[in-house]
């Protein structure tokens, strides 16, 4: 099962990671440093591409990948720190990582790499199918 996470943690780790902070981020929504405003902003497009994607398409189908937690609200924009992220947590940290490189003009091809491989992963563990090979109907026959 995805691990959620909260926007804050997601850009404070997504920015530990690639060194543009030195200490956790304490409040990423509304934050004056320009670095970590642009990492919630870019949130978004991440979430974008993820809703378009396996498992998360008919999951979260609606747009809402956000959830409030002390009021179980639902939101397609980060408003709080503490909202939820609804889909993996690991998957929302590769996709800012590699968005906010690809904003400032910096190599991210292993950054895409990482987000795009944890992306199928998801998808391909969603989309398992289990084979019944023993049809009791045929008189237990395997098929």
């Amino acid at each position: 099962m995805a691990r959620l996470i909260s926007v804050a943690k997601a850009v404070s780790d997504a920015s530990l990671e690639i060194g543009i902070v030195q200490a956790p981020v304490l409040q990423a929504v509304g934050s004056r440093d320009q670095d970590v405003a642009q990492m919630v902003a870019l949130l978004s497009a991440v979430a974008d591409e993820v809703l378009d994607a396996d498992p998360y398409e008919q999951r979260l189908g609606d747009g809402m990948w956000l959830r409030t937690p002390a009021t179980n609200a639902l939101s397609d924009q980060p408003t709080a720190d503490d909202q939820e992220i609804l889909f993996d947590g690991r998957l929302a940290i590769a996709g800012l990582k590699f968005r906010f490189l690809q904003a400032k003009g910096l190599e991210y091809g292993e950054q895409l790499r990482d987000f795009t491989v944890r992306l199928n992963k998801l998808a391909t563990r969603a989309n398992r199918k289990v084979l019944d090979l023993y049809d009791e109907s045929d008189g237990g026959r395997v098929q």
